[in-house]
């Protein structure tokens, strides 16, 4: 187990961009294949009639908006995404199907564009790179506060597991020039789990890509949205409608402003 911490993350030199600016080079050739196209149908049934204001929190590179947009090319929506790395906004920016959109630079739990729009929406875990309870909840706050009458919040997150506190290391990719290892570390009381990639290759140092995220239970994001005066109105096991269960892996969950 790795040393505690007095940093919010968890990991000393940890910070809101560390995650973005340590991935960005190489999200879109790592998790590029993450098979979320049901998300992105979900969110196009979820959006209103067009034109539609539309925000993604952790746009990243731009992967999951450059998809909704391209599954709504019919229409004209007003599009926002907001990250805290410069380096992911960059890679975003060069997306060709997002030159209409504005990027900017936030961390979504201290602030958001003015709003106000019709849907939000947080990708894949995106919401648990989130420190803690405190950041969780101002994001659900500031989310109502840009919302629309009437419009939704939705959040794509992997559910709370035990597998025990614990140490772990594996292979991600090894060729016959290079090896990228996983090193990671799980405490269940905290919820929180945090790690490394570390890539060595040969002529060049070793590359080190920081990460840790925090799991947080839907009883709890269903507190903090109502607190915010958001009402759950559907959850999910996926985006394609799966029955959501105690056995569920994953929630699809949609609030909405009322």
């Amino acid at each position: 187990m790795s040393p505690v911490s007095d940093n919010a993350w968890g990991m000393e030199g940890y910070g809101p961009a560390s995650y973005g600016d340590a991935f960005a080079d190489v999200y879109d050739e790592w998790y590029g294949g993450l098979g979320d196209g049901d998300l992105v149908s979900l969110l196009c049934r979820t959006a209103p009639e067009p034109p539609a204001r539309i925000l993604e929190l952790g746009v990243g590179t731009g992967r999951l908006l450059a998809s909704f947009v391209a599954a709504r090319a019919h229409v004209t929506d007003v599009v926002c995404g907001v990250d805290t790395s410069e380096a992911m906004l960059s890679r975003a920016r060069s997306v060709p199907g997002l030159a209409g959109a504005s990027l900017e630079r936030h961390d979504f739990s201290v602030s958001l564009p003015p709003g106000p729009f019709d849907l939000v929406f947080c990708g894949w875990n995106t919401l648990l790179n989130l420190p803690d309870d405190a950041a969780v909840c101002r994001t659900f706050a500031l989310v109502a506060s840009v919302l629309a009458p009437g419009g939704s919040f939705v959040v794509d997150a992997s559910l709370p597991f035990d597998d025990g506190a614990g140490d772990d290391v594996s292979v991600r990719t090894i060729t016959a020039d290079r090896v990228v290892l996983s090193v990671s570390t799980h405490d269940p009381a905290t919820r929180r789990i945090m790690g490394q990639f570390v890539e060595f290759a040969n002529g060049a140092a070793p590359v080190l890509r920081p990460w840790s995220v925090r799991y947080v239970p839907v009883a709890e994001l269903d507190r903090f949205a109502e607190v915010a005066g958001l009402t759950l109105v559907s959850r999910t096991a996926d985006g394609n409608g799966a029955q959501f269960t105690h056995e569920s892996t994953r929630h699809v969950s949609v609030w909405r402003r009322t």
